[in-house]
């Protein structure tokens, strides 16, 4: 009997997968594109800003080459129905198949309004500054362009012997710490978590498997308001993650090496569930 297939290159092996990305330039999208492409993956990295996409395709060659990976960047707006329609047409022309859609795009938002604790006044005005706006453009980012995108390039998950769709939610809907979880937000993230399991539930008949990633705090420029990965987490975030039982925010390989899972062998018989990354914080939180 032959054990090779428990060996880590191949249980572990994304050698020669085609991947899709969005908001692959920065943040969580950059780490899950480094851990694929120097694994030997072909990522397409898409997005609005194509200098942040080539920096990164260009910062990570030298390291993704030594494996046969690559990242190529594709602009691109996927927050829109033409642009949607834009990249899936464009990538439908110039690849065969697509093994792997990580759904990660997104921007999030913040009160126009700030209330001292306990000010009830003042946490009324806050409150009611939330609009209609916020809560429907948060749904379309997190809700809808998932949906569409992962429908546009069904032509070519059908084409991979093991397609896979993971959506990028977060422990922001799953908690409802008010001083650090936005109503608009927090809501539209719970939405794209269930919006897997129903595309997960829609695509059986595809043999497309869909799963969901839901990070804790990481280091990026939204949780340090800088782009300098040596920059702490803002103070207010710093208290919230000492309060996890890891004390720490996460590490970028401790999240790209579960999205990275989901596409191999060793990941192939998990669909429809969500998958939890934040150093126990929902342990101590509800």
């Amino acid at each position: 009997m032959s054990y090779s297939s428990f060996e880590v290159t191949n249980l572990f092996s994304v050698k020669g997968k085609v991947v899709v990305v969005t908001g692959g330039g920065t943040g969580i999208g950059r780490a899950i594109t480094t851990a694929l492409a120097i694994n030997g993956a072909k990522v397409y990295i898409i997005g609005r800003r194509l200098e942040t996409l080539q920096n990164t395709a260009d910062e990570l060659s030298t390291a993704a080459s030594k494996n046969d990976g690559q990242v190529i960047p594709l602009q691109g707006d996927i927050l829109t129905k033409e642009g949607i329609h834009a990249v899936s047409e464009h990538l439908i022309k110039i690849v065969d198949k697509v093994d792997y859609l990580i759904n990660n795009a997104g921007v999030g938002t913040n009160y126009k309004i700030q209330a001292e604790k306990g000010d009830l006044d003042a946490l009324e005005k806050k409150l009611g500054s939330i609009e209609t706006s916020d809560f429907t453009d948060m749904a379309t980012n997190y809700i809808s362009a998932p949906w569409q995108l992962s429908i546009a390039l069904l032509p070519l998950l059908r084409k991979s012997k093991d397609p896979v769709i993971t959506n990028i939610s977060s422990l922001a809907a799953l908690i409802t710490k008010p001083d650090i979880i936005h109503p608009a937000y927090g809501s539209a993230k719970a939405g794209e978590s269930h919006l897997t399991r129903l595309l997960a539930a829609n695509l059986i008949p595809f043999k497309i498997r869909v799963n969901s990633l839901s990070p804790g705090i990481f280091k990026s420029q939204a949780t340090t308001g800088s782009s300098d990965p040596n920059t702490p987490v803002v103070s207010f975030l710093d208290s919230f993650v000492k309060s996890f039982p890891a004390g720490r925010e996460g590490t970028w390989e401790e999240l790209a090496g579960i999205a990275l899972l989901l596409a191999t062998p060793a990941g192939a018989h998990v669909n429809g569930i969500d998958i939890v990354i934040d150093g126990g914080a929902k342990l101590v939180f509800a």
